[in-house]
């Protein structure tokens, strides 16, 4: 009796763990834009019908990554846009879509356009079930493979090579009515030692966020490009039946922003401001410490005036990110501004669109824990002396705080679809810059969209409060936005769309110049306006003030700088080398004049050049400046200061290589060759020379300019020897050479000989 109790509870018992695993294998579904099903460790995509040949965006971020790889959860892998094909032998594709060409499907030519743009299969699947309207596909290898993985410059960057499948797996999927999103831990095999965790291992792990997102299945119109307003682009090139040439189809990225029904339409058009019917939402990453928070969302807010010029109230905004389990911020349908533990010092702000319309979908602005050294140096090498907040290493939280809403706003202003304005600044006349009222209430520059940083031109006397020292969001941003996104009610295709907006041009950007768009970085011209870091619309003025500001930061350094516990005055050394860097950007910008040529677009209606050389006057100011803090006399400013010994060892040597590395640029092919008829490199030369070589006895520094200086003319020679001499920048080098070689031979100086023994080497004379 006893066994055969004993033999009913072992039945018992198995025919538990029999059910048991009859549960465990039970198919668990969720339903979304793919319906998922989960059965044992495989997962299924059940591919609509009405999906087939649908565009979807496939985006892949970083979640988490590998110590020292310089990337960092939230920063964006890889896009692309897909589709789902039948193929034949019970086949579903999924394919890349490069688009590169388009045409109307109406069109003949349409199929000439299909023949010649073959898509690549990034995956080919057996359906494993068909049930009505579905069809079910196994995607756990190709999930936990890379077919949708880091491009090739990223893994040389890793160094890594393949996937290794035994130690990759897929964490979580989670499906939507519009998108699916995928968590993976993937482990690539590290061939190389550019990680910790490759030297150590050979094994590099990084979590992964894989989204699915439908496309709508009729794109926003798209608005075209006009390159008198700057904002990122996509294209591709048009194809009709009806064209008699190839019709290149530029246009802008920017958000889908709509009135939300007819009745606001109504309201629009009497000049009302309406609600969107969709707002754009920025959320915070909740890793961001808390005091830096409400900072991140004003900058958010700041554009909020400007969509109000567009026709929106209420059209962005910042938030906290909610205490919801259901979100994530890898969710495609969420753009976070994203806080990275990294020592790098910046922000940037990328956004991910539709390639057919330009529509941005979402984006992850990524700022760097580290971007407040950034800021802080900036504001106490250029505002330290109009500021008494800035004068010290630890910024009170408001100071600070103001600091990070200037760059959240910079990053939001890329992230709706606006380039850099290098050159917005130049439209401000520099005495307006030490106008306390004008500043003040105007800004020291038209766009936050411009590296116009601080007011370096104020001095202390003017009093000049945060207001006309700080950027903000100007004119030129207000005037974008409304550019952009102001909907044009009567078009009704991206042609009519853009003689709409040529009415709203009109003459409003010949008759404000706060508007205009300088291109400082895909126009091809040397375009002097259009720099970095500059202010002002006189550079030599500009420059000279900003230069008076330096000369007081010097005198009282060590106490800016003082902190008890910088022992090894790590301090003071990293802000002096960014005062003397901050010298060599006035350098730069005056440099930048030599044989500039400023674009201005113009319409075929409108009259004037496009192209305009600058101008002899100018150039020649730019010179005297030069010599003025360079070539006549060494700037002893930057040394002659009580604590030098504790920054440099050998002082003459550090400021003589500021002179050298300036003569050496002022003798090379990128400034040679690119002057003009208005100052040619004759003159340009020979004023050079006239400074330079002056002295009969020449001091140590003086000798480093006259060394280098011939120096670069024999380089110059000796590399343009038997070419052409389109510029006439070779003609130049060799007169200068010949009549210095001429002035040298009677010299007893054997500093001076030895260079005119240079010169002979190089004339072989």
């Amino acid at each position: 009796m006893r066994y055969y109790r004993l033999t009913l509870i072992l039945l018992a018992c198995l025919f538990s763990l029999s059910a048991l695993a009859e549960e465990k294998a039970k198919p668990v579904e969720t339903k979304g834009l793919f319906n998922v099903i989960k059965q044992d460790a495989d997962y299924y995509f059940d591919v609509p019908d009405a999906l087939l040949s649908r565009q979807l965006l496939a985006t892949m971020r970083f979640i988490s990554t590998p110590a020292d790889t310089r990337k960092y959860g939230g920063e964006a892998v890889t896009t692309h846009t897909i589709y789902f094909q039948l193929a034949p032998d019970n086949k579903l594709l999924m394919r890349s879509n490069i688009l590169v060409s388009h045409s109307d499907t109406l069109d003949q030519i349409s199929k000439a356009v299909r023949t010649a743009s073959e898509d690549p299969i990034l995956a080919a699947f057996k359906v494993e079930k068909r049930t009505k309207g579905y069809r079910r596909i196994k995607v756990t290898e190709f999930l936990r493979g890379d077919a949708i993985g880091m491009p090739p410059s990223l893994k040389s960057q890793f160094g890594v090579s393949q996937v290794n499948g035994q130690l990759s797996y897929i964490d979580t999927i989670k499906t939507f009515p519009e998108n699916t999103e995928v968590r993976l831990v993937r482990t690539y095999y590290g061939n190389q030692n550019n990680t910790h965790a490759g030297r150590m291992t050979g094994n590099v792990t990084f979590g992964l966020n894989l989204s699915f997102v439908l496309l709508p299945e009729q794109p926003y119109q798209r608005r075209l490009f006009d390159p008198r307003v700057g904002y990122f682009t996509d294209n591709f090139s048009y194809y009709s039946d009806n064209q008699q040439r190839v019709q290149p189809r530029n246009f802008i990225t920017r958000w889908r922003l709509e009135p939300k029904d007819s009745a606001a339409i109504d309201s629009m058009r009497r000049g009302y401001l309406v609600e969107p019917k969709k707002p754009i939402v920025y959320y915070i990453d909740p890793a961001t410490p808390k005091q830096w928070r409400p900072y991140l969302i004003q900058g958010v807010n700041d554009w909020q005036k400007a969509f109000e010029q567009a026709g929106f109230k209420n059209a962005i905004r910042g938030e906290e990110w909610p205490n919801d389990s259901t979100m994530s911020m890898e969710d495609a349908r969420y753009s976070v501004i994203r806080y990275l533990a990294s020592d790098i010092p910046n922000a940037y702000g990328p956004q991910i669109h539709d390639p057919r319309s330009g529509e941005i979908l979402e984006s992850h602005i990524c700022w760097y824990h580290n971007v407040m050294t950034l800021v802080h140096d900036w504001y106490m090498i250029q505002a330290g002396n109009l500021d008494e907040a800035a004068q010290k290493m630890k910024y009170d939280p408001e100071l600070m705080g103001q600091l990070v809403r200037f760059v959240s706003s910079h990053e939001v202003g890329h992230t709706l679809g606006l380039r850099h304005n290098f050159g917005s600044s130049s439209t401000v006349p520099v005495d307006s810059l030490r106008n306390k009222a004008w500043v003040e209430a105007h800004g020291h520059t038209p766009s936050i969209m411009d590296y116009a940083r601080f007011n370096y031109v104020a001095q202390p006397e003017d009093s000049i409060g945060r207001e006309g020292i700080f950027p903000r969001i100007g004119d030129y941003d207000k005037w974008a936005i409304q550019w952009g996104y102001t909907p044009m009610l009567d078009a009704y295709d991206e042609e009519s769309d853009h003689w709409e907006l040529e009415k709203l041009i009109g003459s409003r950007l010949r008759d404000n110049r706060r508007l205009w768009f300088g291109d400082g970085e895909t126009n091809k011209t040397n375009d002097p306006r259009c720099q970095t870091e500059d202010l002002g619309d006189d550079v030599v003025k500009a420059s000279e003030y900003g230069i008076l500001n330096l000369k007081r930061e010097l005198k009282v350094l060590p106490e800016w700088t003082y902190e008890s516990n910088d022992i090894a005055l790590n301090n003071m050394n990293s802000v002096y080398k960014g005062i003397v860097q901050q010298f060599l950007r006035y350098t730069n910008h005056v440099v930048r004049h030599f044989g500039g040529v400023e674009c201005n677009w113009r319409t075929i209606d409108e009259a004037g050049d496009t192209y305009v050389n600058t101008s002899r006057q100018k150039q020649e100011q730019c010179m005297a400046f030069l010599k003025r803090h360079y070539l006549e006399a060494a700037p002893r400013w930057l040394i002659d200061q009580p604590y030098i010994k504790r920054i440099t060892p050998q002082p003459e040597q550090y400021m003589a290589s500021l002179g050298r590395n300036l003569v050496s640029n002022l003798t090379g092919a990128a400034v040679l060759e690119r002057l003009t008829d208005e100052y040619p490199a004759t003159d340009f030369l020979s004023d050079i020379e006239a400074a330079i070589m002056a002295p009969a006895s020449p001091d140590y520094y003086q000798r480093i300019l006259q060394n280098t200086y011939v120096q670069g003319l024999c380089e110059y020679y000796k590399a343009a020897g038997g070419t052409t001499d389109p510029t006439g920048a070779a003609s130049a080098v060799l007169q200068r050479l010949r009549q210095l070689q001429k002035r040298l031979s009677a010299t007893p100086n054997p500093h001076l000989q030895l260079l005119k023994d240079k010169i002979d080497r190089t004339l072989k004379i």
